[in-house]
C-alpha cells in the first residue's frame, strides 16, 4: 500500500502475518524464529528510513490487532537479534544488523 507523506510517496512497511491460536503461534515461533527476527531487522530498516517513530511488525492472521515497534525499541530489539545471532552462530546474518545498530546512532 501506498500513502503520501508531506516529503514524499511513502510504501507502507507490509507487517509478518502470525497465527492467532495461541499453540499455533508457539508452534511457528519455533519454527520461523530467524525469519521473524528478520521481518523485525526490516521493519526498523523502513521506520529509520522514513523516519517514523513506530512501525507494525507484526499482524494476526484474521484479527485486527498488530505488534507495533516505536523508536525507542530500535536498538533494544537489534540487540537482542544481533546477540541471537552470535549464539547460535548465524554470522552471515550479522552484518545488516550491525550496520542498521550503526545508523541509530
Amino acid at each position: 500500500m501506498v500513502r503520501k507523506n508531506k516529503r514524499a510517496v511513502v510504501k507502507e512497511n507490509e507487517p509478518y502475518i502470525l497465527p492467532s491460536e495461541s499453540d499455533e503461534m508457539r508452534k511457528f515461533i519455533n519454527l520461523f524464529k530467524v525469519d521473524m527476527m528478520e521481518s523485525v531487522i526490516n521493519s526498523i530498516k523502513f521506520a529509520v528510513e522514513n523516519r517514523l517513530p513506530i512501525v507494525e511488525a507484526f499482524q494476526f492472521k484474521d484479527s485486527p490487532f498488530v505488534v507495533t515497534i516505536n523508536e525507542r525499541e530500535f536498538e533494544p530489539n537489534l540487540t537482542h537479534i544481533s546477540t541471537y545471532y552470535k549464539e547460535h552462530e548465524f554470522y552471515e546474518l550479522l552484518p545488516r544488523v550491525e550496520e542498521l545498530r550503526k545508523s541509530l546512532k
